[in-house]
């Protein structure tokens, strides 16, 4: 049995599909949150269990649960999409891989053409759009708001890649996650950069929690932008020049100190206003900003905490340079019999001076 893993199936606790060989559950900013399960093939009453197993077939509901002592988080919740077969002859060693993802997939089902209405902010967008998948809106404001008689707001494309977009030109993140009372949110807010919280992740000094640290750093990546549209009301150019150099954690030293030479990218686009260009620009650089990558693994059980994408872990005994904090861009939590295992990538805009 996998350690610490509850399944919920349906809204139930389900203690017959408990019996897991290996979970993975991948989380990844930009992308829906995946799910592995890996059981065991028996053959039972002459046919293959648990190969029919309703609760486990197409569309079925699953929630992923952590609760081993002192842990108690939901994982994943959302439908089956995929099963992965491995048979050998006599059966003994055959398994079944069930794979799911969060109800972010749902709204990738179907391509809309809609023109909203007039004076509609992205964020008010967004959190119609959530609410018609009964997810409980935390979505941060957005300024620029379109109108009828400049630019409305269109969208033609499924309501997942639409709301990803308006993240990105906003400079925000798209996720859907489930709390412990099987209750689905959506969050579409920029990228956090304190939280006083945050878990740290020790190495070269007493009592480490993880082994090994890996960094990668690439200042080849635009940290300034070029950016106009033209307003054919007024008959002008709209300039969206001036962007500041995104946030950086407290302290860091941001890209564009770093690398001091000019390195621009352009934005062109029909756009209501100045504002809602800039806010494109500031998109673009806060995306390109992350030029620090690092990645480990750490043991729920010694760091005595779950870690999810979208927050924020402190490093210490790196180096100088390198120590401080880090947002989470993924984790792979891997969960076999003994623990519960997360290869935590991480990324950062700035560094030590």
């Amino acid at each position: 049995m996998a350690f610490g893993v509850a399944i919920v199936a349906d809204g139930a606790r389900a203690d017959d599909l408990m019996d897991l060989a290996l979970v993975e559950v991948h989380e990844q900013v930009g992308q829906p949150t995946t799910y592995y399960l890996r059981y065991a093939v028996h053959n039972v009453d002459g046919d293959l269990a648990p190969l029919k197993e309703p609760r486990l077939g197409p569309g079925a509901d699953l929630a992923v649960f952590q609760r081993a002592p002192g842990f108690y988080e939901c994982l994943v919740r959302g439908p089956v999409f995929s099963h992965q077969i491995h048979l050998t002859h006599g059966v003994e060693g055959s398994t079944l891989e069930v794979v799911g993802a969060d109800g972010s997939i749902k709204m990738d089902r179907e391509v809309k053409l809609t023109q909203w209405a007039d004076n509609t902010a992205d964020s008010d967008a967004v959190s119609m759009i959530a609410a018609n998948y009964g997810l409980a809106p935390f979505v941060e404001s957005t300024n620029t708001r379109h109108m009828e008689s400049r630019r409305t707001l269109i969208q033609h494309d499924t309501d997942l890649n639409f709301v990803r977009m308006l993240a990105r030109r906003n400079g925000y993140h798209f996720w859907v996650r489930c709390d412990d009372l099987l209750i689905d949110s959506a969050y579409f807010k920029p990228p956090v950069l304190d939280d006083p919280n945050a878990p740290l992740l020790r190495i070269n000094i007493d009592e480490p929690n993880m082994d090994s640290f890996d960094i990668t750093w690439d200042v080849e990546r635009p940290t300034s932008v070029v950016a106009s549209s033209w307003d054919g009301a007024a008959k002008q150019v709209i300039d969206g020049s001036g962007v500041p150099p995104p946030s950086t954690f407290s302290g860091d030293v941001p890209l564009t100190s770093i690398a001091s030479e000019t390195r621009s990218t352009s934005v062109l686009a029909a756009v209501s206003d100045a504002g809602d260009l800039m806010g494109r620009a500031s998109g673009v650089l806060m995306e390109s900003a992350w030029f620090v990558q690092a990645s480990c693994k750490v043991s729920a059980q010694r760091l005595g905490r779950i870690i999810r994408t979208h927050s924020v872990v402190n490093v210490d005994s790196v180096g100088t340079r390198y120590s401080g904090s880090y947002y989470v861009a993924g984790v792979r939590h891997v969960i076999h019999e003994s623990d519960h295992e997360m290869y935590l990538t991480l990324v950062r805009n700035g560094w030590k001076s």
